[in-house]
C-alpha cells in the first residue's frame, strides 16, 4: 500500500539514528539478512499515523509481538497477513509494514492512514430486499428518506455508535453501540442496540414466489418494536464467539390477519418473544469486504420464543454457511460457498419464515423472487479475472488525506448458482419451491475506497428467463 510522504520521511531519519548498519529490508543487495532462514528478533514495533486509534487496537491485529523470532522468508505473509487484519478493521484507508535490521534484532513500522470516522449520511433507500426488485416497478412511494448518523472509533478502542431516522415508507429509529473490547486481555467485546418502526404497507405473504404487499392507508399495518444485547468473545485473530439475546414486539391491523391468517402465530394480530443466538466465526480471509484467498466457517444457533416465558412463538434454527476463495493464477481467482439452514417441525408463521431471496442468500438470476421456507441449501460458484488490479487514483483537488487516495479494483467474471428450499406450510401458492433451482450469468466488479463493491451482472435461471442486475455487496 502507498507510503504517506510524512512517514517515509519519519523512517528516513529513524534509520540515520539507530545506526550505519542498519538496513531497510528490501531484498536489496546492502541487506545482512541474505538467506530466507535467518533468524531475527523483534526488539521494537513502532506505530505511525495512528492519531485517534488506541495502540492496542493495532498490536491485537498484528500475528507478531516483541520478542518473536521471525525468519526472513517468512516476513512478506506476516507482514501481508497483518495488513489485511488491520484493514478488515475498517479504521484504516492504507497499511504498510516494513522493517530495519541490526544483525539478529530487527524493528519493525507499521505506517497507517486513518480513515474519517464521522459520516452523517442523508438516507435515500428503496424498500424492497434489493435494487433490482424496486427498479422492476420503480414505484417512488416505496422510497425510504431521512438521516443516519454512523461515528467509528468513539473512543480510539474500534467502537461503533450508529443512529438511524428513516421516514417515508418504512418509518424507523434505531441506535445501537458496540465496543469490540471491554477487557485488559482484548478479547470480550459487547453490543446493545434497540428500534421501533411502523409500516402504513407490508410484505403480507409470497405468491407465486413474488411478495404480495397490504396497505393501510388512514393508519399504520405494523409496528415493531425490540432490542438486543451481545456478547463477543474472540481469543485470537481469527475465530469468534457471540452470545446474543434479543426481544421481539410486533403487532398489525386486524385488516392485515383477515388477508393472511398466518402472518403472525395463531392468527393473532400480536407477536411477542425473547430469542437467543450463538454465532461462532471462523475467518481467514484476506479481505472480508471482497475476499479473493482464504476461508470462511460459520455456525448459528438460534432459539426464537421459550414456552416458560410464555413467548407466542417457539422455534429452533441452525444455520452454517462456508467460503472458499483460491488464487488460481497471477490474475486469475476462483470461489466457492455454501450455506445451509435448518429449523424446527413446529409452525412457522410468515413473519419468521425466511429462506432464499434475502441479504446474499440469493441464487442470482432470480433476483425478483423470493423463495422461502423452513430449511434450504444454497452453493454459489465464481470464477475471475483481475482485469484492472488494485490501483490508487491521486484526486489532488481534495484536501484531506483520508479522502484524495481512492485505491480500486476491476474483476470480470462468470458464475453459477444451485439452490433447493424446503416448505411445508406454504408451497401451494409458491411452486419454485420443494425443487432444485440454478442460476448463471457473466458480470464486473468495481471495489474501491470505504469498502464500496459494485457488481454489474447479467443472469440466467431455470424459468429461461434473464436480466441485468445490479448488487452492492460482494457476491459470495
Amino acid at each position: 500500500m502507498r507510503k504517506p510522504a510524512g512517514a517515509t520521511l519519519l523512517l528516513t531519519l529513524l534509520s540515520l539514528l539507530f545506526s550505519a548498519t542498519f538496513v531497510k529490508a528490501e531484498g536489496t543487495s546492502e541487506n545482512t539478512a541474505t538467506t530466507d532462514s535467518v533468524p531475527l528478533i523483534v526488539r521494537q514495533i513502532t506505530l505511525i499515523g495512528n492519531k485517534k486509534t488506541r495502540d492496542g487496537i493495532v498490536y491485537r491485529e498484528l500475528n507478531f509481538a516483541v520478542g518473536d523470532t521471525l525468519h526472513v522468508g517468512e516476513l512478506k505473509k506476516r507482514f501481508e497477513r497483518s495488513e489485511n487484519n488491520l484493514f478488515n478493521t475498517q479504521l484504516f484507508n492504507s497499511i504498510d509494514i516494513t522493517w530495519l535490521q541490526d544483525q539478529s534484532d530487527m524493528r519493525i513500522f507499521v505506517i497507517l492512514q486513518e480513515r474519517w470516522y464521522i459520516f452523517p449520511i442523508p438516507i435515500f433507500e428503496v424498500a424492497e430486499r434489493n435494487f433490482n426488485a424496486w427498479w422492476k416497478t420503480k414505484d417512488f412511494s416505496r422510497v425510504v428518506y431521512g438521516m443516519a448518523l454512523s461515528w467509528r472509533n468513539v473512543t480510539g478502542r474500534n467502537d461503533l455508535l450508529t443512529g438511524t431516522l428513516r421516514l417515508g415508507y418504512t418509518q424507523r429509529m434505531s441506535l445501537s453501540y458496540s465496543l469490540p473490547f471491554i477487557d485488559r486481555q482484548r478479547k470480550i467485546g459487547m453490543s446493545v442496540s434497540g428500534f421501533y418502526l411502523r409500516n402504513r404497507e407490508i410484505q403480507i405473504m409470497a405468491i407465486d414466489n413474488e411478495l404480495v404487499n397490504f396497505k393501510e392507508e388512514n393508519r399504520y399495518a405494523k409496528k415493531e418494536y425490540g432490542g438486543n444485547f451481545g456478547l463477543t468473545i474472540r481469543p485470537g485473530l481469527y475465530e469468534s464467539h457471540l452470545l446474543e439475546t434479543a426481544y421481539r414486539n410486533c403487532a398489525v391491523t386486524d385488516s392485515a390477519v383477515l388477508v393472511n391468517p398466518d402472518y403472525l402465530n395463531n392468527r393473532d394480530s400480536s407477536e411477542r418473544y425473547f430469542s437467543f443466538r450463538y454465532l461462532f466465526k471462523s475467518n481467514h480471509l484476506d479481505i472480508s469486504v471482497y475476499p479473493t484467498k482464504g476461508n470462511y466457517f460459520d455456525v448459528e444457533v438460534t432459539k426464537s420464543g421459550f414456552p416458560l416465558l410464555q413467548d407466542d412463538i417457539d422455534i429452533l434454527s441452525v444455520t452454517m454457511r462456508y467460503k472458499q476463495f483460491w488464487q488460481i493464477g497471477k490474475r486469475w481467482f476462483a470461489a466457492a460457498g455454501a450455506t445451509g439452514k435448518l429449523s424446527g417441525r413446529t409452525f412457522q408463521p410468515y413473519y419468521n419464515t425466511r429462506a432464499l431471496g434475502y441479504n446474499k442468500e440469493v441464487i442470482r438470476g432470480y433476483d425478483y423472487y423470493v423463495i422461502d421456507g423452513q430449511h434450504f441449501a444454497l452453493f454459489k460458484s465464481g470464477l475471475r479475472f483481475s482485469l484492472l488490479p488494485k490501483k490508487d487514483l491521486h484526486a489532488g483537488f481534495i484536501p484531506s488525506a483520508k479522502f484524495n487516495t481512492i485505491p480500486f479494483s476491476i474483476y470480470v467474471g462468470i458464475f453459477a448458482d444451485l439452490g433447493y428450499v424446503i416448505d411445508n406450510q406454504f408451497e401451494a401458492k409458491n411452486p419454485l419451491t420443494n425443487s432444485w433451482q440454478y442460476g448463471y450469468g457473466a458480470g464486473l466488479d468495481l471495489f474501491t475506497y470505504y469498502d464500496v463493491v459494485i457488481r454489474a451482472e447479467y443472469s440466467f435461471n431455470k424459468l429461461g428467463e434473464s436480466g441485468f442486475f445490479l448488487h452492492f455487496t460482494a457476491p459470495i
